[in-house]
């Protein structure tokens, strides 16, 4: 019997070649093993996040040298890659064939990895400038004028107080009586520094409403929070002076300014931080009525302005608004559309490892999609909408804690869209709760306003 003629020697282009794509499938395996590993192994996810730039994660890697990181990334891969090819030669799996079948496993892995939803089931739209309403364009420069970007609000200094530091607490009357008599002096030395501020807040009550044409972009300018604090406080201090003084009267025109304008800018809000940044003045606006009408006498002309200022609307829509209406639409808007590496634009990150985020703007369609991770989101934040109507704080406690144990839960499928779902979405449960205090005060002054209460607060 003829012995077969051995198979002729592969040319050696064809066997560079197919070693090459042994190579690729082995860096491609070991790519896929270590999204396995980060996804069940929570050590290893933290670090990731860390070195991404995640919010609310470590940041060790800020400073560290870009061939540091690299070596971190690099290194672990290639030792796996290059033990994957020492056991493909072992076992003998590197002919043709195999190479076939390895880069038929791989295209259906990475088929099923980048399979998004077919469209964003929540989707949101912001009205652009031009077809907003002449006032709300006014309000909203106007108001803008003491953002962080703008050299009113950059440049602002706030003015500082003589310890022990104010507690700003108007409810408990005795303590507040006593804070702001010790300083009475801090309050007058303050006056002149915040005029124009106290000026332009005044000069936005003339308006209806004041719009929010913020751009749904990460770089987009926000109020000067230290603005909005300094002057709060000034006039809440002054007023609840004015009160002890029995300026009642006076009192309430310091602060009911304050409170207009707080309600004013909560209609129109696009974000999350002009929103609580207006309910907490208004608390404290109303906190410190309360306080004036205990210690001072107030007409019935200036009770009614007060009247007037607090009374009507319906807070549910509000509290919709609030889960829903700010965070979810913002982000959806601004990064829908982007990939994986864009994303960290978003962060602290986005002046960092450029060459990474190239890496994984490439890899985007593998790591993130975008529609199931929004319409996740957006599912979550339906279900507080409703919640949040209601008050039922159990109910929104356990419809996140279910969002972050399957929605938002590590998987290998849309690793980034769910690594960024567990730290973008606020606390809607503690920003709802505040809003409902609020409320509640503002239902509480409004019953005492409409009583047929006498002329004369008592004194203590």
């Amino acid at each position: 019997m003829d012995t077969p003629a051995p198979a002729p020697p592969e040319p050696p282009a064809l066997r560079v070649l197919r070693i090459a794509l042994l190579g690729i499938l082995a860096i491609s395996a070991a790519l896929l093993l270590s999204l396995v590993l980060a996804t069940y192994s929570a050590a290893l996810r933290y670090g990731i996040s860390d070195l991404l730039g995640v919010p609310f994660s470590s940041h060790h890697f800020r400073g560290v040298s870009e061939v540091t990181i690299a070596a971190i990334l690099v290194g672990p891969v290639l030792v796996m890659a290059t033990g994957f090819l020492f056991l493909a030669w072992a076992l003998r799996q590197t002919s043709w064939r195999r190479v076939a079948l390895g880069y038929a496993v791989l295209a259906g892995i990475l088929s099923f990895l980048a399979r998004d939803e077919p469209a964003f089931t929540h989707p949101f739209t912001f009205l652009s400038p031009a077809e907003a309403t002449p006032e709300a364009r006014e309000s909203f420069s106007l108001f803008m004028r003491y953002g962080r970007h703008e050299a009113l609000g950059r440049d602002f200094q706030e003015p500082t107080f003589t310890e022990p530091y104010p507690k700003w607490n108007a409810v408990e009357t005795a303590t507040w009586r006593a804070d702001v008599l010790a300083h009475r002096a801090d309050f007058a030395s303050h006056a002149s520094a915040l005029a124009p501020a106290l000026a332009w807040w005044r000069d936005l009550d003339r308006f209806s409403q004041i719009g929010d044409l913020t751009p749904p972009d990460p770089e987009s300018d926000i109020p000067a929070f230290q603005v909005l604090r300094a002057l709060s406080h000034q006039a809440l201090g002054a007023a609840s002076l004015l009160a002890i003084d029995g300026r009642g009267d006076e009192a309430v025109d310091t602060v009911l300014p304050l409170l207009t304008v707080s309600l004013k800018l909560q209609p129109d809000s696009r974000t999350l931080v002009r929103t609580m940044i207006a309910i907490v003045i208004e608390r404290l606006s109303l906190e410190t009525t309360g306080f004036i009408l205990d210690t001072a006498p107030v007409s019935p002309a200036a009770r009614a302005r007060l009247l007037a200022a607090v009374k009507g609307g319906d807070p549910v829509p509000g509290a919709r608004r609030l889960v829903g209406g700010f965070d979810y639409a913002f982000m959806q808007v601004s990064l829908g559309s982007k990939s994986a590496g864009e994303l960290f634009t978003y962060y602290d990150s986005r002046s960092t490892h450029p060459w990474l985020r190239a890496v994984m703007n490439a890899a985007s369609p593998v790591l993130y999609n975008p529609k199931a991770t929004f319409n996740a989101y957006g599912r979550l934040v339906g279900d507080q909408q409703d919640l949040a109507a209601t008050r039922d704080y159990a109910g929104m406690e356990a419809r996140n804690a279910a969002f972050l144990a399957t929605d938002a839960a590590p998987r290998p499928k849309n690793f980034i869209g769910r690594l960024m779902l567990r730290s973008m979405v606020p606390a809607y449960v503690n920003v709802t709760k505040n809003y409902w205090r609020t409320e509640d005060l503002r239902a509480a002054l409004t019953k005492r306003l409409e009583a047929p209460a006498a002329i004369t607060g008592s004194r203590p």
